[in-house]
């Protein structure tokens, strides 16, 4: 997610630590990982890529705009995933709207995407 295309676009910048995200629009990500069934003996993890985009415009348009451009950026896309073989494509299930939140104090609008991505153990 950091390239020119979408940190253009944030000014508060692309983080995973909530408590960083002190100016807006800005962008967090959060990765967690699930054991998933596999075909053979290796196991096959899940991991789950949520990509919260936040902003204080009204209304939803600018955090849409934010928003599309990083379910561009990952969406069917071939990642690299330190400490695994990467096994398939990076799968986008949808992305929820959450008007009236509040960040660090800010009230905000939050679009949370997302995304899928099964790796292969080693």
């Amino acid at each position: 997610l950091n390239v020119a295309a979408l940190t253009s676009l944030v000014p508060g910048g692309i983080t995973d630590d909530v408590d960083q995200a002190v100016s807006f629009p800005c962008l967090l990500y959060e990765v967690s990982e699930r054991p998933a069934g596999g075909f053979g003996t290796k196991a096959l993890p899940e991991v789950t890529l949520r990509v919260h985009t936040f902003s204080q415009y009204e209304g939803f348009q600018q955090a849409q705009t934010i928003n599309q451009k990083a379910i561009e950026l990952l969406k069917d896309q071939t990642l690299a995933v330190t400490g695994y073989t990467f096994a398939g494509t990076v799968f986008y299930d949808g992305t929820v709207p959450l008007p009236n939140q509040v960040l660090n104090g800010v009230k905000v609008h939050e679009l949370v995407s997302e995304f899928r991505i099964y790796v292969e153990e080693p």
